[in-house]
């Protein structure tokens, strides 16, 4: 039986909110320790995602959260979710948990978003934990045909010899038969261990039969697993498709099941850095619209010298725009850059002088006049459709062009989302030199 909780809600950049009065209410304690719950979900979040400062900040006008979005443990009946600024919070349509989910894995398990497997449904329960239990099972699915076997060597007492016997046993065998020792190839080995265990733990947190019932049926078949996993010994290269689940199990053993361990630091929940999600979907977004061989990400190239004046030692000083779209036909050779925050967070709609100064090293340094600044569209009443490109701002420097660009990525989870993503805005950038 899963324990209810209260779940409190931020968004990203978004104005504070009185979180330590709902905090006081929800489990009856005062303000300073709301305050210090807030504070140390604070910093479990920056330990999680290598933060040199809180991202969750508690003044008095109340909490704001910033650089990082997911959904954390305050207590063990009460969570905070903190929504990306780009997708929002929305009462009557939870619909942006699924796309939250859907952007991260792209972070950490791109080839799992590239797979589609997560489409939406009117029907489909859209809690973050069970749309983990959703992945794990649907690669499981779609690889149990080639099981992820190993080697071991094990010791068996049978009558029948089918390995290598101590001399002794011959001769006087035990009541199980003739101690032996084999070589077994079976799936009973650390990294189904950790497909098990990540299973088990999130099956208590899923609340939805079809969502269990799948979990229930892998652990049924990989058990029993008592093999001690050894996560720095890789995956042989033949079962490299089992790797993206096993590296999804391992970030549920890490917390990512959401299950919290009171008194212990590490419950982080599921945590991201927001400009990573961006800049990894703008990417995988051009390669499928603007193709593999034409999008070129992060490459570095030459823009000067850096000369230390104590020893005159000279460095070559190169930059590293997130890609660079090759022509084809009548599309010129642009260049695409991931813009997260800084134009519209004090209020004003623009580039921020420092995105232009960066876009003209990029220019510079690649040779290439055209350069695009994609940032996430704010959400809004009116919901374009996923991908649209709109032209906010541009700048003129020589013959140097600069658009600052906003990009829709709301419903991007749905089925066949991410090629229409892809799509609309391989076609709204490049449209927007024309």
């Amino acid at each position: 039986m899963v324990n209810p909780r209260t779940r409190l809600s931020l968004v990203e950049y978004g104005a504070p909110v009185d979180l330590s009065r709902a905090i006081a209410d929800s489990i009856g304690v005062d303000r300073t320790k709301a305050h210090g719950l807030l504070l140390e979900a604070g910093n479990r979040a920056a330990s999680s995602l290598r933060l040199t400062y809180n991202p969750i900040s508690v003044g008095a006008k109340g909490t704001r959260a910033i650089d990082f979005a997911g959904l954390i443990r305050l207590a063990p009946s009460l969570e905070l979710e903190v929504a990306p600024k780009f997708l929002g919070l929305d009462d009557t349509d939870a619909s942006w948990r699924e796309d939250f989910f859907f952007l991260s894995t792209l972070s950490r398990h791109g080839r799992l978003l590239a797979s589609e497997r997560l489409s939406a449904s009117g029907g489909t329960s859209r809690d973050l934990s069970t749309l983990i239990a959703r992945s794990i099972t649907s690669m499981y699915e779609a690889r149990k045909r080639r099981p992820l076997r190993s080697y071991r060597r094990v010791r068996e007492a049978d009558f029948f010899i089918d390995g290598d016997p101590d001399p002794v046993e011959l001769i006087f065998p035990s009541p199980d038969g003739f101690e032996q020792e084999l070589i077994r190839f079976d799936r009973k080995n650390g990294w189904n261990g950790d497909i098990v265990a990540a299973a088990k733990e999130l099956l208590p947190e899923v609340s939805d039969p079809s969502a269990a019932s799948p979990l229930v049926r892998l652990i049924e078949d990989l058990s029993p697993q008592n093999v001690t996993a050894n996560r720095r010994k890789p995956i042989p290269a033949r079962h490299r498709a089992w790797k993206p689940l096993h590296e999804l199990s391992i970030d549920v053993l890490g917390g990512l099941g959401l299950n919290y361990k009171q008194g212990q630091a590490h419950a982080p929940g599921y945590l991201v850095k927001t400009w990573r999600v961006w800049e990894d979907l703008l990417t995988v977004a051009a390669r499928l619209g603007f193709g593999r061989s034409a999008a070129v990400p992060q490459q570095g190239y030459p823009l000067g010298t850096k000369i230390r004046t104590s020893t005159g030692a000279a460095n070559k000083l190169s930059v590293y725009p997130d890609c660079v779209i090759e022509p084809y036909g009548t599309r010129p050779r642009m260049l695409l850059d991931a813009k997260y925050k800084g134009h519209v967070e004090k209020g004003q709609l623009r580039i921020s002088e420092a995105d232009i100064y960066e876009a003209l090293a990029f220019s510079k340094a690649t040779g290439c006049n055209l350069v695009a600044l994609a940032y996430p569209a704010q959400p809004g009443n009116d919901l374009q459709p996923v991908g649209t490109c709109t032209v906010f701002e541009k700048a003129l420097v020589d013959a140097v062009q600069i658009v600052g660009i906003q990009i829709e990525s709301r419903r991007v989870s749905r089925v066949g989302g991410l090629r229409i993503f892809a799509a609309n805005m391989a076609a709204g950038v490049t449209a927007a030199f024309v």
